[in-house]
């Protein structure tokens, strides 16, 4: 393996596939991340707004409403789990295989 010098880091950031690889994996990481607090959060306000309603059960069912929005997010969480590896997998997998074949590594 070579010597990391500071041309050789200058030549690895203007890369372009690099810089894809980069964007593309800080675009889907923040929009998840944005949409996780997001939902999380707005279970909290939820709560603190709506306890009554949350409290309350689904017509049919002993399971509160709130309880299956808890579930819910954890499934949607699971959802965008399973969403950035197939991402991963598919698209900056291959980048990366790009990357170190144009890098020489």
């Amino acid at each position: 393996m070579s010597q990391l010098t500071r041309e050789r880091t200058q030549q690895i950031l203007a890369d372009a596939a690099f810089k894809e690889l980069v964007s593309g994996r800080a675009r889907l990481r923040w929009s998840l991340s944005i949409l996780t607090l997001v939902m999380f959060f707005g279970f909290i306000a939820l709560i603190s707004t709506v306890r009554a309603a949350l409290g309350a059960s689904i017509a049919g069912s002993a399971m509160p409403l709130g309880f299956a929005l808890a579930l819910a997010m954890v499934a949607a969480v699971v959802i965008f789990t399973g969403i950035y590896v197939q991402r991963s997998n598919a698209r900056f997998d291959e980048l990366t295989r790009i990357v170190n074949r144009e890098l020489g590594r």
